[in-house]
């Protein structure tokens, strides 16, 4: 098995058979792999199928759906389906996962088995994550000069990867774009860490005219020594695209930040044993300075004028 350690003490990993390491290579994030990760810790296991699936309630919706891959749960159990045979299972009371992966015998099958895997392996780590009171976020991180973390939280083409991008280039730190992890300090300092993968930005980015076609960059070379691994909580910027308006910024009352909050969080109310715990710490993070982030294309081109907005 090759083992990813996920989380900066350890409390997660990632176990993979070497076959299959292409497949989940589009979910692992790109951490370091010095981490020692904790063998009492929770795990998700990617393992090729085989032994007997636990078959999908038939009678039931599904309590989530991600993509492809919809996922039951009762009690402390998750049970997975996705399409090409691929299933998987999540024993919240252990801390372990199983993601069986049906073989890779036509390379046509390869994308659509490791979107199962990413949406998979999402959901499991969600849920694990929930039991050790910490919440996964669809959001990316970005950290000021003074070592703080903001959140940009928003749905697909918000603008989250272009603002972490172009603050990147004012000069700015990054946790990670588009997947964090909130969790308590022993200190009880509200701090995020990230799961970090290539940036998908829009061709036109280093133009500074938008081309509507996304291509990958890789922020380890395009901004290099710029990751950190965790920092503490500043606030959340919900961005907004709006192309033909200035960039501008409005405080968002903390009712509203925990619902946009809550809808990048679809998991968290799923497992009734982690969803208290994982709720407070959310609306503490909600209660943290917010603001509504509209980008036009007078940011797009500028990054100093985008820090001169937030500022």
């Amino acid at each position: 098995m090759i083992a990813r350690s996920l989380l900066h003490d350890g409390a997660l990993r990632m176990e993979v058979v070497p076959e299959l390491l292409r497949a989940a290579s589009l979910w692992i994030p790109l951490l370091p792999e010095d981490t020692p990760a904790d063998p009492a810790g929770a795990v998700v296991r990617v393992l090729a199928s085989g032994g007997s699936a636990v078959g999908a309630p038939s009678s039931a919706a599904p309590t989530l759906r991600m993509g492809d891959v919809a996922a039951w749960l009762e009690g402390d159990r998750a049970v997975l389906d996705g399409t090409l045979g691929f299933y998987g299972m999540v024993d919240l009371a252990s801390g372990a996962a199983e993601l069986r992966v049906p073989p890779l015998a036509d390379p046509a099958l390869s994308d659509p088995v490791a979107w199962n895997l990413f949406s998979a392996a999402t959901l499991a780590s969600a849920l694990l994550l929930g039991r050790m009171d910490r919440a996964l976020a669809h959001a990316a991180a970005v950290v000021g000069a003074d070592g703080r973390a903001w959140l940009l939280v928003g749905d697909s083409h918000a603008g989250k990867t272009t603002t972490s991008a172009n603050l990147l280039q004012a000069g700015w730190r990054y946790v990670s774009d588009d997947q964090v992890v909130l969790y308590r300090a022993a200190d009880g300092e509200l701090r995020v860490e990230g799961w970090p993968r290539p940036f998908h930005l829009d061709e036109g980015w280093e133009g500074g005219a938008p081309l509507h076609r996304r291509g990958t960059t890789d922020p380890r070379e395009r901004w290099p020594g710029r990751w950190t691994r965790t920092a503490p909580l500043a606030g959340l910027l919900f961005p907004r695209v709006e192309a033909d308006r200035p960039t501008a910024r409005e405080p968002l009352p903390a009712a509203d930040a925990l619902a946009r909050l809550l809808r990048q969080s679809p998991w968290l109310l799923a497992d009734r044993g982690a969803a208290p715990r994982v709720l407070r710490l959310l609306q503490e993070a909600a209660s943290l300075p917010a603001y509504e982030l509209r980008l036009g294309l007078d940011t797009y081109a500028d990054p100093e004028r985008l820090v001169r907005v937030l500022t």
